[in-house]
């Protein structure tokens, strides 16, 4: 652990533990209750009827600081440098939380049922045996072998509603495709890439331009030996802020994972690796073989990191985003209900719209064949 204002040191897991969940409880504990009044079910956020929307919109306009500089008196000085560095690990906003809403936080405490003891095993301890490119790949292969007809690495610039209320998709290159229903899963900081005719809502497209502000840095290593299986580390400031040995590789050699938070304007990863091994230093002494890593903030398709909303985002926006725009559904894990940014969050949104639309073309189709047999 290297934190500002005291030297580098040891901590024991348990002990490091303690830090960071009585620093957490007390930036989390907004209502006297652990945050179990104010957002009592995570999936309702908007739509519980015991809990006072303005309550919840005084909470949403918070930044991760405001919240701060309430109870940075009631912190030590490891307490501090950990719950800030554990803030910016999970919000990927800028380095002086500015930009970071509070209810984001809200939120994901909520959803690891209100108990900081339960985040890790939550967040980091399950993982999918073969990874999340296999299982992607076999919910592609199922929908494939349904009729699934699709198209890669076609770039949509336009999608338009027809007056015939079908929609069509312009892309790029020049192809077209046209559908009864559209259902747009672009992440949100790739709206504004993407033109509509008509236009979206003033509402919706103000959220667009904001967008969210997770541009986090998330970086694998491969380092020598297998002496830091077991290792967790923090060190703020830093361009890598927090670090965790994930298992070993058959070489022997043990899998780091790192990640950092907003770090654009001093640090692009491939352009500094030089950067990045430093950065690993930081941590702790290694020997940095391999570097593995995607700029996500820079991918056309993505252009950030997984989503968190600044202050004020949840109460104005979230309903918006959610809503249908004519024959087109919008389903993201960008404005999932609760887990916003994670599969299942994306797995909710898809769900529903699906849903919606099926039952809405069913029902097309039943006043069809009702129009046509009385005439």
């Amino acid at each position: 652990m290297r934190l500002v204002g005291i030297p580098r040191c040891k901590v024991p897991h348990e002990e490091a533990g303690k830090l960071i969940a009585r620093a957490w409880n007390l930036f989390i504990d907004v209502d006297g209750a652990g945050g179990r009044q104010i957002c009592p079910l995570p999936h309702a956020q908007l739509e519980n009827i015991r809990i006072d929307r303005e309550e919840v919109k005084k909470w949403d306009n918070y930044s991760c600081w405001d919240r701060y500089q309430e109870i940075k008196d009631q912190l030590t000085i490891q307490e501090s440098g950990l719950l800030l560095s554990h803030l910016l690990l999970i919000s990927g906003g800028e380095v002086n939380l500015k930009n970071s809403g509070l209810w984001d936080m809200i939120r994901s405490h909520a959803l690891c049922n209100h108990e900081f003891s339960d985040f890790e095993d939550i967040w980091f301890m399950y993982k999918l045996k073969e990874g999340q490119s296999n299982m992607a790949r076999r919910i592609f292969d199922e929908a494939a072998e349904c009729g699934l007809e699709y198209s890669f690495n076609t770039h949509v610039s336009t999608i338009q509603q027809l007056p015939s209320d079908f929609v069509q998709v312009l892309t790029r290159d020049g192809q077209c495709f046209t559908g009864r229903k559209l259902i747009c899963t672009a992440p949100l900081n790739t709206l504004k890439s993407l033109k509509f005719n008509p236009p979206l809502s003033a509402l919706r497209q103000e959220a667009v331009e904001i967008g969210h502000i997770n541009y986090m840095t998330k970086i694998h290593a491969v380092v020598e030996g297998s002496g830091m299986v077991s290792w967790n580390g923090a060190c703020y400031p830093n361009a890598l802020l927090y670090a965790y040995g994930d298992g070993i590789l058959p070489s022997g050699d043990t899998h780091l994972v790192a990640f950092g938070a907003d770090e654009r304007r001093h640090f692009v990863p491939e352009h500094s690796p030089e950067k990045i091994i430093q950065a690993f230093e930081n941590l702790h002494p290694m020997d940095v073989k391999k570097l593995v890593f995607h700029n996500w903030n820079n991918d056309s398709y993505s252009q950030a990191g997984p989503c968190f909303w600044p202050p004020g985002f949840m109460t104005k926006y979230q309903n918006e985003l959610q809503s249908r725009h004519g024959s087109i559904f919008f389903a993201s894990a960008d404005w999932a209900h609760g887990w916003r940014a994670f599969i299942d969050g994306a797995l909710e949104q898809g769900f529903l719209n699906a849903r919606d639309v099926l039952e809405e073309l069913r029902q097309e189709d039943r006043d069809n064949a009702a129009t046509k047999s009385s005439l």
